[in-house]
């Protein structure tokens, strides 16, 4: 509602907040009087969008009929007069309108006059706190031409005792009220429903809600809404905070600036920090860290800071003889001397150069603030300059006995002196040479090494590969090398083949040979895995060879089955196998409620006898227990209950391959393959193995005549002779769980690479005979059987892939 609407003869028109102050009078005035003299009489203001009247000097302005020399606040309905004009003030729907009748009608009807001095008397004009006037308004309308006779005394006597009883209601009803501010000199000013009067330090308030404004120049405003009540000796107080300072801080150079540890800025320049005391830090190059108090005045001021910085550097004078070197302070040039130049506090690096002298370096230790002198320093002759060569290059040099480096390599002599210098060279005979050098004299000097040779023969296998010496090729392998006695790099290379290095030292008089057979990738990589591991259950596993066999058994075999299916298989990827059959102790590592049980009066649960009552699941969890134990992929994954392999097959611990176990079983060497684990023919060789022998009589229906392996159930692993592997049991003490599907096939002349067995089944293969078996079908190592459930006489054995 900050728009006034200024309604003339000619129309109307519309002033904002910022049009304020309107000036009010003759021509040149905003709203313009007929009849008045030229100029401004009286200005229209906004407060807080409070509307007020402000006469101007001399002026005769009526407000209500009542002179007015100050400020008076409007409402609506007040009424100004300017002589035969006047202004008239409306509020309407939220809108402010000031109705302009300029006099120019001449019907106007003058108000009464009211003196000033008809007012309450009191104290002076300056000391009271004005009270608003009562409007006045005609009770009706006023008709042309008719006269009334007023008695003016009366009026004036009536309106007195009216104001007078206003004032002393005001006083008897009012509340003193004391209201103190931080700075006392602040200006207080008291707004609410009705005024404030002031008697000395105490406020005349009637009861009610106000708001308490304080300011002062240099402070931010402060207000408080205050509830004045009857009650006596009420007191409030505000306090006013200081403005920012504006604080110049003076420094010779570019400088850093930080207050109370914030980073204002650089400087020179000023700065805008709150009142009171701080800590000033000021980084300055050239200039040591400074730190002090800074007392900010505030309240808008200004002023300057000007610290005093010590220099982080010190003047320093340099002399030389003869004058005129050039100075080099950290490599950068600062003049000629004499001169005093400014070097910043620690160790530099000094130099003096001067053409047709010697130069001159030192380190000089700067501290700061402190003056030195450098000098004079005494320029000598300039050294001679020796280019030294070797052929071949990489001699040491010495010059007098002081190593001075390798060759190629540039050397300052001392001049008109002879100096010997001696040039080493493993595998060469050491050269001497003596060498005078004028003052700045440039000379090269390039030395021949005499070598002495050793013979080394290089055999290697293929033939055709070729040799290297020290990175060049001297020609095929298998023949003798002439090379100078010291260390030679020796490399055999050929595509297809791993290359083969080393490093020989030839000695003269001495023959040497270096012999080797180049490995293809694959036979180097199994050449480097280990042929033994132990994992985390102590099983001990050895590295199987890779090669092809004929797995299963021809048609004519005695003791053969329709499942013995023959067919070529060929191992690429090498893998190991378990020396033994896991036992009750280890697997009970893994799941240690386990049982094996008994037979008859024998146990089958000693520690260190094979496990057995446990499925092929079973078998399959504990290889996944242990390839964790190691951090190693499993190789099987669990679905919907069925353990099942990871395809392809990882290099964790499972079990034997059918086709694996047939092969390390039967391997014997040289291209042969066993029958039988005791080798090819009957009867049964005394002790080869744990059979159903005559002391298994009461317990397993069918036995071997005459043969006593002396157990009638299981033994402890390993008891018995070891295959021509190394492995144990894999005939007889238990049959061993496999890791493939069983499956019935026929004969097959393609050749199966790695085979793992069918994708899928209900039956897992069985390997191996067992304590429980004597007849010539299953001693045989070709032989398979099959399950779906535990049994007192199967067990297994680990194996893994090696990479």
């Amino acid at each position: 509602m900050s728009e006034l609407i200024v309604r003339e003869a000619l129309g109307e028109r519309r002033f904002t907040a910022t049009d304020f102050p309107i000036a009010v009078g003759g021509q040149g005035s905003a709203i313009v009087m007929a009849g008045r003299p030229e100029g401004a009489e009286a200005y229209l203001g906004m407060h807080e969008d409070q509307l007020f009247v402000q006469p101007a000097d001399g002026a005769e302005v009526l407000h209500n009929g009542v002179p007015v020399r100050n400020s008076t606040w409007l409402r609506s309905g007040d009424v100004i007069n300017f002589g035969a004009a006047r202004l008239r003030l409306l509020a309407q729907r939220d809108q402010r309108i000031v109705e302009v009748d300029d006099g120019s009608s001449g019907n106007i009807t003058a108000p009464p006059i009211i003196e000033p001095s008809s007012r309450l008397a009191g104290g002076g004009e300056d000391d009271a706190e004005r009270i608003d006037p009562l409007q006045f308004r005609p009770t009706g309308p006023v008709k042309a031409k008719q006269t009334v006779s007023l008695d003016l005394k009366k009026i004036v006597g009536g309106i007195a005792a009216v104001l007078v009883a206003v004032v002393l209601w005001f006083i008897f009803t009012a509340t003193s009220v004391s209201v103190r501010t931080d700075p006392a000199e602040a200006v207080v000013d008291i707004e609410g429903t009705l005024p404030a009067v002031r008697f000395a330090d105490r406020v005349l308030l009637r009861p009610g809600d106000y708001l308490i404004k304080a300011t002062r120049e240099g402070y931010s405003p402060a207000q408080l809404q205050a509830k004045v009540t009857k009650e006596t000796n009420q007191s409030f107080s505000l306090k006013l905070q200081k403005l920012p300072g504006r604080v110049r801080v003076d420094v010779p150079s570019q400088a850093r600036v930080t207050v109370d540890g914030k980073v204002l800025g650089d400087a020179p320049g000023e700065f805008t920090i709150a009142p009171g005391k701080h800590t000033i830090a000021i980084a300055a190059a050239r200039y040591q860290p400074f730190s002090g108090e800074l007392d900010v005045v505030g309240e808008g001021k200004s002023q300057t800071y000007k610290p005093q910085l010590v220099p982080a550097w010190a003047e320093v004078t340099v002399t030389s003889e003869p004058a005129g070197a050039t100075l080099l302070v950290g490599g950068e040039e600062r003049g000629v001397t004499p001169l005093t130049t400014q070097i910043l506090a620690g160790n530099h690096p000094v130099e003096l150069r001067m053409e047709g002298f010697k130069s001159w370096t030192t380190d000089v230790q700067v501290k700061a603030n402190e003056p030195m002198n450098l000098g004079p320093v005494r320029l000598g002759l300039p050294d001679g300059k020796l280019a030294l060569r070797s052929e071949p290059s990489g001699a040491s040099v010495s010059v007098g006995g002081v190593y001075r480096g390798q060759t190629p390599v540039s050397l300052e002599l001392r001049p008109d002196i002879a100096h010997n210098v001696v040039l080493t060279l493993p595998g060469y005979e050491a050269a001497t040479r003596e060498v005078s050098l004028t003052a700045g004299e440039s000379r090269t000097l390039s030395v021949p090494m005499t070598g002495v040779f050793g013979e080394v023969t290089v055999q290697a296998q293929p033939a055709d590969a070729e040799v290297f010496v020290n990175g060049k090729s001297v020609g095929a392998a298998n023949q003798k090398l002439r090379l100078v006695a010291t260390t030679q790099d020796i490399e055999i290379r050929k595509t297809g083949f791993v290359t083969y290095k080393t490093s020989i030292t030839p000695r003269p008089g001495v023959s040497q040979k270096i012999e080797t057979t180049l490995l293809t990738p694959a036979q180097s990589r199994l050449a480097q895995t280990p042929a033994n591991i132990r994992n985390k259950a102590d099983q001990q596993l050895k590295l199987m060879p890779v090669g092809s066999f004929t797995m299963g058994s021809p048609r004519r075999e005695p003791g053969r089955r329709a499942n013995e299916a023959q067919r070529d298989v060929q191992f690429k990827r090498p893998f190991y196998m378990g020396v033994s059959e896991v036992t009750n102790g280890q697997f009970r590592k893994f799941k240690s409620e386990h049982r094996s049980g008994i037979v008859g009066q024998h146990t089958l649960d000693l520690d260190n006898q094979p496990v057995v009552g446990v499925t092929w699941n079973d078998a399959a969890l504990f290889c996944n227990w242990l390839s964790q134990q190691e951090g190693l992929p499993p190789a099987y994954e669990n679905k919907n209950g069925r353990m099942i392999a990871v395809q392809p097959l990882t290099t964790g611990y499972r079990l034997p391959t059918d086709a694996e176990w047939e092969w390390a079983a039967r391997y014997e060497g040289g291209g042969k393959l066993r029958r039988y684990p005791w080798g090819d023919t009957l009867p049964v060789a005394p002790r080869s193995g744990n059979y159903a022998d005559v002391t298994a009589r009461l317990i397993v229906q069918d036995v071997i005549p005459d043969y006593d392996d002396g157990f009638a159930a299981s033994a402890p692993t390993s008891k018995f002779p070891a295959s021509p592997l190394g492995l144990f049991d894999l005939g007889g003490n238990v049959a061993e769980w496999v890791h493939d599907y069983y499956t019935v096939s026929a004969d097959s002349s393609a050749t199966a690479v790695d085979p793992t067995g069918p994708a899928d089944g209900k039956q897992h293969v069985i390997r191996g005979a067992s304590w429980r078996q004597s007849s010539v079908t299953d001693l045989r190592l070709s032989a398979r059987d099959f399950g779906d459930s535990q049994r007192n006489d199967v067990g297994f054995r680990v194996a893994r892939y090696a990479e």
